[in-house]
């Protein structure tokens, strides 16, 4: 097997409390030493990460691949994502994006073999959703909750999600029996013991709803700094701390967003005339005029959601950041660079420091509890998934993912090492 010795990098490994300078040797696809100093004489390629950061690959909670897995997935390492949930809850060329690949089984033979990682979240609808191209696609009824949950086992799907319901207000679908369809998916998903991601629809009052329809039971919460941008971010922290069994994580973000022309967010935004489309290479913003020929995906500006987001983001209680990638990069790259202005506003090192290890926290090891998948950590026997960070010129140029080179010198490499994280009971 090839041998690597990543030497002399700052080691921030949250998941194994370790922090400081180290060397790690890998060997295949694992780590098999985290070590102050390492030396072999021969064997083995010598990756120099003097003066930047090691840390595990970011794990995304939320992945919408808009213009396709394959596309996206060439673009996320250099993003230093190495594992992204992807949610099939778009619309590609107009039509939903599991019917592009000609099927569920035909999308997720895709996910083997590209240059990440690939964890999957199928979303389960009320029966009676509509206003959504690909969520009405994905509607259930109650007595075939069980049944679609066996299948997304047997598919080995990692997670359900991201389920949308209008608890507190508007959301991309429209339904009438949302707390009553969570709660019965609730106890089904809890049966399987399978994670359940929802977004609660807009507003203070859908984080209330799902809290209280949960009542105790397991739950993700998702992008909660979007979700209550009119409201106050702080009551809804207040919530989430009164509920240990809640989770939930955060865009890091100015900008939301859909590839859908019918979503009541876009019209919404779009009658303002704030609806933009964004430029993925030079990010130059364009605002749109006539959402008939315009091409999907939109953005648009929530009021607060950036200074949210940032607030959640640092807050203890507030588990992940996540990037909502729409499948063009944007969002993605957004985040990569704005967790390096943050992190780069501080002067003192050692804040420096806890600031990037409470980041990276978000980004490796608590969605790897979240899903119940083996990622996200950097101690001897786990997947060598690691990003060299240089935090000095706010830049990704090396990533390896199961050990191998995907980016080097800031390029792909073009090997494709990535695996399919399956569902684990």
């Amino acid at each position: 097997m090839d041998k690597r010795i990543i030497k002399e990098g700052f080691l921030i490994d949250p998941g194994n409390n370790r922090i400081g300078i180290y060397d790690l040797l890998i060997e295949g696809e694992n780590i098999i030493k985290v070590e102050e100093e390492i030396n072999l004489n021969h064997g083995a390629e010598v990756i120099n990460a003097k003066g930047k950061y090691i840390v595990p690959g970011f794990i995304d909670l939320q992945v919408n691949p808009g213009n396709t897995i394959e596309y996206i997935a060439d673009i996320l390492p250099f993003c230093g994502i190495t594992t992204p949930l992807v949610m099939p809850c778009n619309t590609f060329s107009g039509i939903p994006i599991i019917e592009h690949y000609g099927g569920l089984k035909n999308m997720l033979d895709v996910c083997e073999g590209q240059s990440v990682n690939i964890a999957t979240a199928v979303s389960i609808e009320p029966y009676d959703t509509r206003g959504h191209e690909t969520y009405a696609k994905l509607a259930v009824p109650y007595e075939r909750l069980s049944g679609r949950i066996e299948e997304f086992i047997e598919y080995g799907i990692t997670a359900i999600g991201e389920v949308v319901l209008p608890l507190g207000g508007i959301a991309h679908i429209e339904s009438d029996i949302s707390q009553e369809f969570l709660d019965k998916l609730l106890d089904k998903s809890i049966l399987y013991d399978i994670p359940l991601l929802l977004h609660t629809g807009a507003g203070l009052n859908g984080v209330q709803r799902a809290v209280e329809t949960a009542g105790g039971r397991r739950l993700h919460i998702c992008h909660v700094g979007s979700t209550v941008s009119k409201d106050s971010i702080y009551e809804a922290i207040k919530i989430l701390e009164n509920n240990p069994n809640i989770t939930t994580d955060t865009h890091l973000s100015e900008i939301a967003g859909s590839t859908s022309k019918s979503s009541g967010l876009v019209l919404e935004y779009f009658k303002r005339g704030e609806v933009v489309k964004i430029d993925p290479a030079t990010l130059q913003v364009a605002v749109q005029k006539d959402l008939n020929t315009s091409v999907p995906p939109f953005y648009y500006n929530k009021e607060k959601v950036f200074e949210n987001n940032i607030i959640c983001a640092l807050s203890d209680r507030v588990d992940a950041i996540e990037s909502d990638e729409l499948g063009d990069g944007i969002r993605a790259k957004f985040m990569l660079k704005n967790l390096f202005k943050i992190v780069n506003i501080v002067s003192l090192e050692h804040v420096k420091i806890k600031l990037l290890t409470k980041f990276v926290e978000k980004l490796t090891v608590n969605p790897a509890k979240i899903l119940n998948i083996n990622r996200g950590a950097l101690a001897e026997g786990n997947f060598a998934d690691i990003l060299l960070l240089d935090l000095e010129n706010e830049k990704i140029d090396t990533v390896l993912v199961n050990g191998e080179k995907v980016i080097w010198q800031g390029k792909l490499t073009g090997m494709k090492p990535g695996k399919r994280i399956k569902y684990k009971a």
